[in-house]
């Protein structure tokens, strides 16, 4: 069986913003591009099945019937090209949110990660759902689903209920086993009662809810025991696992990032499926073909799942099955455009697929009715997906980069420790280019227009260090940090164009990846005795990580090693002979190094000039991809 008959895929984030009830034209046209790819099976975001429950980032509502005509459209054009369409039946409980209005729903008055606390579930109110989630899975019938999934993961309602630390309650729904998963129970029969076997029935779970120190927990044992009591019971036809809660640790996060371990779940997936008679879909870093294949043929899993590998690459599936899997746009599972974005309030999107999300206002780059010789200057992120997309419209394109390498910033970012994933994607670039046949021209800088002999020219020439960070807290420095004049830039050193060796202070104001990769660079390099860093975060790089979920893994690192040394919550006022002086007046140092982190500015291009990326503005590499694609479609 091929991986196109046992390969599903789900949304993440991308009906955000449409300001509807139902699967809008962008939704659409998202889940589309990504069943015409080859996916067995395309599963929507998860939905709200009730009015007490709201999210920022799910826009569609299975409480009203207003969702049916948009849910039957999409389901056939899906069937239509092959696929089938499933959608996830979901109930925030305590991760809902007061502040939307209202107050959350619980089993029990636990508070969220926020320290929300959330009123206790009545009687009459889990009455209410189950009947509430039973019309939700009626709506899904009537409009011809093909699958529908009930969301048990996490510390959702559901998760909460089945939790022995989370549900402390002392009716017929807490307690003992068999009252904590009653109320699943009597959802999964509401369900069957509304859909009969017309349409398949899952549930997702988490293996474990991992919360640290607990003496107790909802693990491996009760997770595998609840899935076999209800498929046992016939109420569901596959099991999907993931793992993790809002209290996980790093290696149990429920959305794992680049540093962390490729196929998640094999071994709690081959620990469901001893027990279970149905299916057992897994998912968690699952990238690869190869990883894909390994986790079925070493019974870790019947199906496997995917999310951000198809938001990455839409088309993964019929590549895999037309022998071209070489050629599959790379997921780094930096989390930065998918899970950063929704965690914002906006649309789930993709750093190496800018187009994900946004099929329905860029469509295809189809071809142009007026090829033309087109030069880009500039070869990092925004030239590199210039210079494809013009390729592939027809014209004729060169790529010209002053450094003896592609890559740009990225470049330094794939050199740095923990950032292996990122490689892949360069690579692809690259190999992109050279499919395309784009004329590359490397250590080749340009310094006009009229040198390049073109009929349009596309400047994506990047920033260069400078104060830009300085200046968000303490815009009054002009020039910057008073005796910082000479110092190096971070970037300077991780090119290798500058060196550094003893004992080194990093004066960061930049935070994020940009200063997490130059102090643990620094902290590898062996002619570095010692890395102090400051920041004005109250955790080196805590703002951006903690968007794409890496801080519970970046901070464990880098306090536990003894090269070094972050002072926190911490300003630079001035370098005086090998030393800092803090705002508090207190003096650190002698240092033999002192670098500084503190952003970069946009290199300066000629007016009126088409210009993409950091050269516009630096805004990271989804601006610098975003840009070139929408650019490279207009010409």
């Amino acid at each position: 069986m091929t991986l196109r008959h046992r390969a599903v895929l789900s949304g993440h984030g991308m009906a955000l913003g449409d300001g509807q009830v139902g699967i809008s034209d962008r939704f659409h046209a998202y889940l589309m591009a990504r069943a015409k790819g080859g996916a067995a099976m395309v599963g929507s975001e998860s939905a709200p099945v009730h009015a007490s429950t709201s999210s920022r980032s799910l826009g569609v509502r299975l409480y009203s019937d207003e969702v049916i005509p948009s849910l039957r459209k999409t389901a056939e054009d899906i069937r239509a090209a092959g696929s089938r369409f499933a959608i996830t039946l979901w109930h925030g409980g305590h991760k809902d949110s007061f502040i939307r209005g209202g107050h959350a729903l619980a089993p029990s008055p636990v508070p969220n990660q926020a320290g929300e606390v959330p009123k206790q579930i009545t009687g009459g109110e889990i009455n209410e759902l189950i009947v509430a989630y039973g019309e939700a899975a009626r709506r899904c019938k009537e409009a011809g689903l093909d699958a529908i999934e009930l969301q048990t993961a996490t510390d959702y309602l559901l998760g909460s209920f089945l939790s022995p630390v989370l549900n402390r309650r002392t009716d017929a729904y807490g307690g003992s086993f068999e009252n904590r998963i009653r109320f699943v129970q009597q959802i999964l029969e509401s369900i069957r009662e509304n859909v009969g076997d017309s349409i398949a029935v899952g549930i997702r779970t988490s293996a474990t809810h991992d919360i640290p120190g607990s003496p107790m927990d909802y693990g491996l044992e009760e997770s595998t025991a609840s899935m076999k009591a209800f498929s046992d019971g016939g109420l569901v036809d596959y099991v999907s696992v993931m793992i993790g809660s809002g209290w996980s640790p790093a290696e149990s996060s429920s959305i794992p990032h680049m540093a962390q371990p490729r196929v998640q779940l094999r071994n709690e997936g081959k620990a469901f499926k001893d027990v279970l008679s149905v299916p057992v879909i897994i998912a968690g870093r699952i990238r690869s073909p190869e990883d894909a294949e390994h986790a079925i043929a070493d019974g870790s899993a019947d199906i496997v799942a995917m999310a951000r590998t198809w938001i990455a690459d839409p088309d993964w599936g019929k590549k895999v099955e037309d022998g071209e899997a070489h050629t599959i746009r790379p997921c780094m599972s930096c989390n930065q455009a998918c899970v950063g974005f929704v965690f914002r309030g906006l649309p789930g999107s993709c750093v190496i697929n800018p187009v994900a999300g946004r099929e329905y206002d860029l469509g295809e780059p189809g071809l142009s009715n007026k090829p033309q010789a087109i030069a880009v200057v500039g070869g990092g992120p925004a030239g590199l997906e210039t210079a494809r997309v013009l390729a592939m419209r027809g014209h004729h394109v060169s790529l010209y980069e002053k450094q003896s390498e592609l890559g740009g910033q990225m470049r330094l970012a794939v050199a740095a420790p923990h950032r292996d994933e990122m490689k892949p994607a360069l690579a692809w670039w690259k190999d992109e280019l050279e499919r395309l046949q784009v004329r590359v021209y490397l250590s080749h800088p340009v310094e006009s227009e009229k040198d390049l002999g073109a009929d349009t020219v596309v400047w994506a020439i990047g920033a260069d260090p400078g104060h830009t960070a300085l200046w968000r807290i303490r815009p009054y420095l002009f020039d910057g940090i008073p005796g910082t004049e000479e110092l190096s830039s971070g970037r300077d050193v991780l090119s290798g164009t500058s060196s550094v060796k003893g004992s080194v202070l990093v004066i960061d104001e930049e935070g994020g990846w940009p200063a997490v990769s130059l102090v643990e660079t620094l902290a590898a390099n062996r002619d570095v005795t010692h890395v102090t860093v400051t920041t004005p975060e109250r955790s080196l790089g805590e703002a951006a990580l903690t968007l794409t979920w890496e801080i519970k893994s970046v901070l464990p690192r880098l306090r536990n090693n003894a090269a070094i040394t972050v002072v926190a919550e911490t300003n630079v006022n001035a370098v005086s002979e090998s030393k800092a002086i803090l705002e508090n007046g207190e003096t650190i140092g002698p240092f033999d190094a002192i670098i500084m982190n503190t952003g970069t500015v946009a290199n300066t291009v000629p007016d009126d000039a088409l210009a993409v990326g950091d050269c516009v503005a630096p805004r990271g590499i989804w601006a610098a991809t975003s840009d070139a694609a929408t650019l490279a479609r207009t010409l």
